[in-house]
């Protein structure tokens, strides 16, 4: 079957709007919109995120809308998202309405549509199977698990890969505090401290130096507070020393697991030394994760790491990028 027959089993709503409470890692960390607003021959939908950045990303907010024109049967004309306006081809769902397009899959059977990402333009298909009140398939590659009424929009969407929960709530807020994440454990399969080959959100390891530290490192490590505070003390010290440094956030080997971490790098000799304030480390031993950098004070930079955190919590799982030959 085509795309456009297929498409054919649902209309999108005349007008239709929710609001969700968003989950990862079983955290509430904001809320997301979903309208559709329809005429006899075309739609706008938007979709739009505003999502406390995690304690490990600096807590700020980050907002996000993507907003699409579609025909009534949910294909895709145009998109805006991040300032930039594209054209669609008219052949493919949009993404943010395929679970509403999806819903009115018949009991035990498996439809698939064609589809692209209204943010990034990339095509596929989405597939999904209903059982009951609930509808198992994937999008674009990545598993989905979603609860919907025939023709409607969904009451709840479920990303297993991301650990990601978008429920109906109309009362759904921004938490006033960032989620902690500072020390939670990041899953990974038994022995993985042992490999080097290793991947985390798509980053490798960070390679170790031979080289023994510079001469004139601060030796003391303060005791108070989580790592980050750790982490910040042990700059300032570096800072009345005359060496400037940054902070970095990511995951690293505590001795017993991977968990979210922060660390510093201090510019000593001609190169960028890690040094880990809250394991005592200096250098900073592997395996670990940087996700993101930035210096004391860089706002922006804070802020661009919060993103870049954001974007592999949930995904937080260390791997082997290739089976071990041991």
């Amino acid at each position: 079957m085509t795309a456009f027959f297929l498409a054919l089993l649902a209309l999108l709503p005349d007008a239709a709007s929710r609001r969700y409470r968003v989950e990862i890692a079983g955290q509430p960390v904001g809320v997301a919109t979903l309208t559709v607003r329809c005429d006899r021959a075309r739609c706008t939908a938007g979709f739009e995120t505003a999502l406390r950045v995690p304690e490990a990303g600096g807590g700020g907010v980050a907002k996000r809308r993507v907003g699409v024109t579609t025909d009534r049967a949910g294909m895709l004309l145009e998109a805006e998202a991040g300032g930039r306006r594209r054209k669609g081809d008219g052949e493919a769902v949009a993404s943010i309405v395929v679970e509403a397009m999806l819903s009115s899959v018949p009991e035990g059977e498996r439809r698939c549509l064609r589809v692209e990402d209204a943010e990034t333009g990339r095509s596929g298909t989405a597939c999904a199977t209903r059982r009951g009140a609930w509808l198992e398939g994937e999008v674009l590659g990545e598993a989905v698990r979603f609860r919907a009424v025939p023709g409607d929009l969904p009451e709840e969407v479920l990303l297993p890969g991301q650990e990601t929960r978008f429920v109906a709530d109309p009362r759904a807020e921004v938490p006033a505090r960032a989620p902690a994440t500072f020390g939670s454990a990041v899953p990974a399969p038994p022995g993985a401290e042992l490999e080097r080959d290793l991947r985390f959100c798509g980053l490798p390891p960070e390679a170790e130096d031979p080289a023994p530290p510079p001469s004139g490192l601060p030796r003391d490590f303060s005791e108070a507070g989580n790592c980050q505070d750790r982490s910040a003390a042990y700059l300032r010290s570096a800072r009345d020393d005359g060496l400037e440094g940054r902070l970095v956030v990511g995951v690293a080997w505590d001795g017993a697991r991977f968990v979210w971490h922060e660390w510093v790098e201090v510019a000593a000799g001609r190169r960028w030394v890690a040094v880990d304030p809250s394991f005592r480390q200096l250098p900073a031993q592997a395996p670990r994760f940087a996700v993101a950098r930035f210096a004391p004070g860089d706002e922006a930079g804070r802020a661009e790491a919060g993103r870049k955190v954001l974007a592999c919590w949930g995904k937080a799982r260390v791997t082997p990028s290739a089976p071990s030959t041991k």
